[in-house]
């Protein structure tokens, strides 16, 4: 089988302008990330263990439709998959918790299992890919939409990918557009006016009486 190659969009410029190949904006995609967040952020303790990333795929699932929706994207749950999909683009995009995004050597893995359901809506995308044909797939839900996902990081990272799902997790990807990435050394992010100070030394002195 040849071999996989996933393309990679990263840089403001180069991500600015493959989104707008969909008619979106890096701001939309920051909305659903955040709202995400917030909500996890506010499970209370007295919540079940999984409440955060159930709040925050609630809750970024309908942001994704709040931010997307118009004329041409409408709400559709193919397979039993929460998103959004547009027919006449020939897109599908749905909401993902992973654990990091945007890191090119790591692939974001999600943080709880995929279905079947999941994996049967993209599996005719890496026969295809690999220029093979499939045949008759039982289960595959063959619309040839291709189903994207908005990947949520535990660090804020974001990003919007094409995967292929295998055995409850992403095996390849088609595409991934690195929409934010958090700075990694938090070094860089100080003022030097107003950040700790290094390399001081304290005047010790001590009383006559002691």
């Amino acid at each position: 089988m040849p071999q996989f190659k996933t393309t990679i969009v990263d840089g403001e410029i180069d991500v600015q302008r493959r989104l707008a190949d969909f008619r979106f904006t890096a701001d939309q995609f920051m909305a659903i990330a955040t709202t995400a967040r917030i909500w996890a952020d506010d499970a209370s303790p007295l919540m079940p263990q999984n409440a955060p990333g159930t709040l925050a795929y609630i809750y970024g699932v309908q942001e994704l439709r709040h931010q997307l929706l118009d004329d041409e994207w409408e709400v559709d749950r193919t397979c039993g998959i929460e998103a959004v999909i547009n027919r006449k683009l020939g897109m599908r995009i749905g909401y993902q918790n992973v654990d990091q995004a945007c890191a090119p050597d790591f692939p974001p893995h999600p943080r709880s299992t995929k279905g079947s359901a999941a994996e049967n809506i993209c599996g005719i995308n890496l026969f295809v890919h690999a220029g093979v044909e499939p045949g008759p797939l039982t289960g595959v839900k063959q619309d040839g939409i291709p189903t994207y996902y908005v990947m949520v990081g535990e660090d804020g990272s974001v990003e919007l990918s094409h995967p292929v799902i295998k055995n409850g997790s992403y095996k390849h990807f088609h595409e991934r557009i690195f929409i934010n990435r958090p700075i990694e050394d938090w070094e860089e992010e100080i003022d030097p006016e107003t950040g700790p100070i290094e390399d001081f030394d304290v005047a010790v002195s001590f009383k006559d009486d002691m």
